[in-house]
């Protein structure tokens, strides 16, 4: 009934057919019959014909009335539109694990605002799996993860810092004594002094009967931590598996197992004399801290802000 409605409306803003034809570019006859099929279809004339310039009929009337505000009415829809793409521009949807949405960035997100003061972000928790996912349908615009190779042909990435693996041991352990050259303090760990050739490496093999906290299936340490015990020649005796990386810090804190941690959590936690921290004779050891992106988006002005800013404040990570 209103498939037409825009020559209606042109017949009704010029008062003439032709006028109207000439702006809609058609001719007359066909602009003409185009109305006629209107007046058909809602059995009433839109158009009183008899006077110069046409008038419309109370039909006629409300068939307009309709139209403005139907028109009023996209009018709005698109201006909504706008402002949330306005305001989509303006915000960052980012991803990461527990530990970097909780300690790392917060901080980093309250200094990008000072400088961009317009600019809204959002943090999204989950695992690698899940933020993959997310990145793959767009719930969230870069994650912050460690390197995933297998998904390098989806996404654009950048190195954003190279990361130590550690192993946290509880000091009760008769294990520490057998490597007590070797074994390392929260404090040496913090200060970043357990980085210098005289700590050295230690071998996987001295803990393959000891217990381990691990973490769960879809984080990037849970493959990693089995795959450098494996290097070791060992399959690790597992009590739990756990959701975060923190959890398996404290429970470990607690001496109830060995765990794998990153080197920077010690930054964001207490002191404490209750483990002993080792560096692992192993190349998983190592790991790069990526910015993922999909390849097939080019970031927003916003994103490429904000993967800028970060990648000069990493000294304060």
């Amino acid at each position: 009934m209103l498939k037409n409605m825009s020559y209606v409306y042109a017949v009704y803003t010029y008062k003439s057919f032709s006028k109207a034809a000439e702006a809609l570019y058609i001719s007359q006859p066909a602009l003409s019959s185009t109305i006629k099929k209107v007046e058909e279809t809602i059995g009433l004339p839109i158009f009183d014909r008899s006077n110069n310039p046409i008038k419309l009929t109370p039909a006629g009337q409300h068939y307009i009335n309709t139209i403005e505000n139907i028109m009023h009415l996209e009018k709005e829809m698109r201006s909504y539109f706008d402002q949330l793409k306005e305001q989509h521009q303006n915000t960052i949807n980012i991803g990461g694990t527990s530990f970097f949405c909780t300690y790392v960035l917060p901080k980093l997100v309250q200094q990008f605002n000072m400088k961009y003061s317009n600019y809204t972000v959002n943090l999204t928790e989950g695992n690698t799996d899940l933020l993959i996912k997310y990145l793959r349908e767009g719930d969230v615009d870069l994650i912050i993860d460690v390197e995933n190779k297998s998904e390098s042909k989806l996404f654009n990435s950048v190195v954003w810092s190279r990361e130590d693996l550690l192993l946290a041991v509880p000091s009760h352990l008769k294990v520490n004594e057998e490597l007590k050259e070797s074994r390392l303090t929260f404090q040496d760990i913090t200060d970043g002094t357990y980085k210098k050739k005289k700590h050295s490496t230690i071998s996987m093999k001295f803990f393959e009967n000891e217990t381990f906290i691990l973490l769960k299936k879809g984080h990037d340490l849970h493959q990693r931590s089995l795959k450098i015990c494996n290097n070791a020649g060992f399959t690790p005796k597992v009590s739990m598996y756990l959701d975060q990386l923190l959890t398996s810090y404290e429970i470990a804190n607690k001496g109830i197992g060995i765990t794998f941690i990153r080197a920077s959590i010690t930054r964001y936690l207490s002191s404490t004399d209750k483990l002993y921290f080792y560096k692992i004779d192993d190349a998983l050891a190592f790991q790069n801290i990526m910015l993922y992106y999909k390849k097939s988006n080019k970031p927003s002005t916003s994103q490429e802000q904000f993967i800028s800013f970060i990648k000069n404040e990493i000294n304060h990570y």
